[in-house]
């Protein structure tokens, strides 16, 4: 760690870390069967009301860590990012009291839409949480650092997502939007104990910013990303609860424990991938390992049709994409001053953010052109399959190096 004061921030840092997420992630395990059963909405709705999401972490994250670069202020978009965060929980929560009044259709889509777009500013905002913490380490300590970071991320995501489906499974959906509501108001007030700290150097100027854009570790980083995010969200995050569901009999409890199934080897592989794995064995094979891993469970999945099957197949994806991602993100940042990662962040999540709304709209798309659902997730799985095998691919003929603790970040990237 680079100095000894990064250490007593870090605790409280990783709590409010913790509430961030667990605050978005107490429905996404059954929200999409949510939104087409509950709010009756149609695949290519469906689609759209889930990639809302992403659709605000495409259009705001490079103005929100533009602005964090130029004001030299991480906390403020941080205290926004919960309070948006608390508002979308709040907005379910309304939405749900309309559709208990059979205010179903186009208004109660509406609301669901809204509220899943402001759950997408919240994500935007962590440019400001994840840039903050990194303000802590040099280059060569971010691959470790992020690793580390992931931990209360993905750790917060299993615990919400099993309590959420637990309370909406036995009181009712209102009950996991209520849950988040509680998370985000908590870690406003938390988050109150965790100090900023302003980048130093210059401020940010367009020259600066373009320099920031023709670096080689973010455009490759970022393309990664974006394309593993692209996959993620159509399946995962997206279609693959409506499978169990439809397919293999789920109900929204084990829908719960189907989300835990690929969180927690993705949290425990997170932890490893930057500290551990890439040191070892290069970024480039990591990297190249998590896009066939989760490849392979792309194609395993029409074929999951029980209990056990599906779990075994989600484990397998939460193996490759805690390989991914701490990656794809050190990559990206590590050649990147302090002063200049909001506006490095930000680039990254937008980027990635279409690959976030696109890829539940793509999927909602494939699904509806089949004869029959069945068919058209067997195709969407398929091609999610291919895309990563594209993955794997430009990962071979882009990252090249050990990236052993970033201590060779300027030999990384082609």
């Amino acid at each position: 760690m680079a100095d000894t004061s990064a250490r007593k921030r870090e605790l409280p840092m990783l709590a409010c870390v913790f509430l961030f997420w667990f605050s978005m992630y107490t429905y996404p395990s059954f929200f999409s069967t949510y939104v087409s059963d509950r709010l009756l909405a149609p695949e290519v709705m469906t689609g759209v009301i889930v990639g809302a999401y992403g659709f605000a972490q495409m259009v705001l994250p490079i103005p929100l860590g533009i602005a964090s670069d130029l004001t030299r202020k991480r906390k403020p978009f941080i205290t926004l990012g919960f309070c948006t965060s608390l508002l979308a929980c709040l907005g379910l929560v309304l939405t749900e009291l309309l559709a208990a009044k059979g205010a179903l259709g186009t208004l109660a889509h509406i609301m669901a839409l809204i509220a899943r777009g402001l759950s997408g500013v919240t994500a935007a905002t962590w440019v400001s949480f994840s840039v903050l913490y990194s303000a802590s380490y040099e280059a060569d300590e971010i691959a470790p650092a992020v690793s580390r970071l992931m931990v209360p991320q993905y750790g917060s995501q299993i615990v919400a997502m099993l309590l959420g489906a637990q309370l909406a499974q036995r009181l009712g959906e209102n009950a996991a939007f209520a849950l988040g509501a509680a998370a985000a108001l908590f870690g406003l007030f938390l988050m109150r104990r965790v100090p900023d700290r302003p980048p130093e150097g210059e401020r940010l100027t367009l020259r600066s910013f373009k320099e920031v854009l023709h670096d080689r570790g973010l455009r490759v980083g970022t393309l990664l990303g974006t394309l593993f995010r692209l996959i993620c969200w159509g399946t995962v995050l997206g279609f693959v609860p409506n499978w169990a569901r439809d397919m293999a009999g789920f109900t929204v409890s084990e829908l719960g424990f189907l989300s835990v199934m690929y969180l927690l080897p993705n949290t425990v592989m997170a932890r490893l991938s930057g500290a551990y794995l890439a040191p070892r064995f290069g970024f480039r094979a990591v990297l190249t390992s998590g896009f066939v891993l989760v490849g392979a469970a792309c194609l395993l999945y029409p074929h999951a049709l029980s209990l056990w099957p599906m779990m075994a197949t989600q484990a397998l994806f939460g193996v490759g994409m805690g390989l991914i991602l701490p990656l794809t993100l050190s990559v990206s940042i590590q050649n990147i001053p302090d002063r200049r990662r909001g506006a490095a962040m930000g680039v990254y999540q937008a980027v990635y953010g279409a690959g976030v709304f696109i890829g539940p709209v793509a999927a909602g798309w494939i699904i509806a052109s089949q004869g029959t659902q069945a068919a058209g997730m067997a195709l969407n799985f398929r091609v999610n399959a291919a895309l990563s095998l594209l993955g794997a691919l430009l990962s071979l003929a882009l990252v090249h190096g050990r990236g052993a603790s970033g201590q060779e970040s300027s030999k990384t990237f082609t």
